[in-house]
């Protein structure tokens, strides 16, 4: 009793995590669990503790991008409890967050609350989304460590730690920004990921064309200020510097007319932009860059200095706005997971997404890679490998939870059922200028059908608008696109 009574004391501390309503009381099952629990409790670690004998299973997911939003979404929260743990409570659409860094769409249009995707996390009184941070699994206990996110300022709560106890664990943590190690990237550059990267691309632009209006500025401070510098000629890269030649041609030369002669915008790349598209679709997106004024160049950057780039042939490229879109990479934390990883540097995986080697552990999206054992090829870091691979393991886990097999450490194991395949659907870019690629084929190498132009344009925007998750977010993308084509783009620095 007295045990009990001390756990009862801790769950009530653990209010302190971030959750939409006050967590359940760490019951523990067994002697052995009662004992770790008050080791936990010498320890200060309040949290959420093992599900009991006749209670649901609980699925803890850890992240809220396009995989884990997508498990979430298609959990049976009949026979299942759900934890999300994430450092934000939304998920981000990411292909039109380029569109956002120029005011042709809003940041609240592409971001999907959690509660929304899942209402469980706000509803069901074991079920719960925790601000937090995973900073450590101990996949013998089925528990992860997590510690609460802030906003670093002033008057908030500081951080705390607390465990979870899981019968399931999923990682959708997703994957960081490549920086290849090259001095300076991090320190000044901008990486687009993230709606707050969105947001501060945004401010730095309308910031810089402000100040380039201000009396005394020498012409080669108004030409640095107003050069906007983009590495990395994949899809991001490329519709990034296409909505910006837009944003330039349609609403800078009009409302900025001092200095309309002096913004330009540059697109680095190493070798040919959008690689992996059809070679005649290059060619009309590279055609269709330079005619609305950006400038490409092939090239390595080698340093990042805090006004200006140094390329491999020596040449200094200065920049007033630089934005690095170079692909992504394991995450540190991903890194220092003790789990087998993929060639990639990725948490290793079988054909059915789990982590061999433990038990109730499973990976899927950009922290996730095939083993090199499984034989299959590695998947490219896009939405719709993580869509899909969300959509599978909630199948999977579904059916697993159907044949009694929810609880950690469940003898009655349900068959997984057929291995997870990925089938490309094809690729879409838009270039500005109501222009855009469709890219049919399934591969490379394999035929199919691909299209560019203004058709290709209304197809990019027709499929986008419905992949939008809520048809609240679809509403306001479809009035953003409106009001853009009618009254041009907001220019408020706010």
């Amino acid at each position: 009793m007295a045990a009990s009574s001390l756990l009862r004391s801790l769950t009530r501390h653990a209010r302190g995590a971030s959750a939409y309503h006050h967590h359940q009381t760490w019951a523990p099952f067994s002697t052995a669990a009662a004992a770790a629990a008050r080791d936990e409790a010498r320890r200060g670690f309040p949290g959420l503790g093992p599900t009991v004998k006749g209670e649901k299973a609980r699925v803890v997911v850890l992240g809220t991008g396009w995989a884990g939003s997508r498990l979430l979404k298609d959990l049976d929260t009949s026979g299942y409890d759900v934890v999300c743990v994430a450092p934000r409570n939304h998920m981000v659409f990411t292909p039109l967050l380029a569109s956002t860094c120029v005011g042709t769409l809003e940041f609240r249009s592409i971001a999907e609350p959690v509660a929304r995707i899942q209402p469980a996390v706000s509803k069901s009184p074991g079920s719960y989304f925790l601000l937090a941070r995973c900073t450590g699994v101990n996949p013998d206990a089925h528990t992860i460590d997590c510690e609460t996110v802030t906003d670093g300022e002033k008057d908030t709560l500081e951080p705390r730690k607390f465990k979870v106890a899981y019968d399931k664990l999923v990682f959708a943590c997703g994957a960081e920004a490549l920086t290849f190690g090259i001095r300076g990237v991090t320190e000044h550059a901008i990486f687009l990921r993230e709606v707050h990267h969105a947001q501060e691309i945004r401010r730095r632009l309308l910031l810089n064309l402000m100040l380039s209006d201000v009396p005394g500025l020498s012409e080669e401070e108004k030409r640095r200020l107003l050069h906007c510098v983009v590495v990395g000629g994949g899809p991001t890269g490329v519709e990034f510097s296409g909505e910006l030649s837009d944003f330039i041609m349609r609403d800078v030369k009009q409302r900025y007319s001092h200095v309309k002669d002096y913004i330009r915008v540059t697109l680095i790349e190493a070798n040919e932009i959008l690689s992996s598209f059809d070679v005649r679709l290059r060619q009309y997106a590279t055609d269709q860059l330079i005619k609305s004024g950006v400038r490409l160049v092939q090239g390595i950057v080698k340093d990042v200095q805090p006004n200006k780039l140094i390329l491999d042939n020596g040449e200094e490229v200065p920049y007033g706005l630089l934005v690095w879109s170079t692909g992504v990479g394991a995450s540190p934390f991903v890194k220092s997971l003790p789990f087998p990883k993929s060639p990639c540097g990725r948490i290793g995986v079988d054909e059915w997404l789990r982590v061999p080697s433990v038990r109730d552990v499973y990976a899927i999206g950009d922290c996730s890679g095939f083993l090199e054992s499984t034989g299959k090829d590695v998947l490219p870091a896009l939405a719709q490998v993580a869509e899909r691979q969300g959509k599978y393991l909630a199948s999977l886990l579904n059916r697993t939870m159907k044949a009694g097999g929810g609880h950690a450490n469940s003898e009655a194991e349900a068959d997984p059922g057929p291995p997870f395949v990925y089938k490309h659907l094809g690729s879409m870019a838009t270039v500005g200028r109501y222009k855009a690629l469709v890219d049919l084929r399934q591969s490379k190498e394999s035929k199919g059908i691909s299209l560019a132009g203004f058709v290709s344009f209304i197809i990019w925007r027709s499929a986008y608008l419905t992949r939008v998750v809520s048809w609240r977010n679809r509403f306001y993308v479809a009035i953003n696109w409106l009001t853009t084509l009618l009254f041009g783009r907001d220019i408020s620095r706010i």
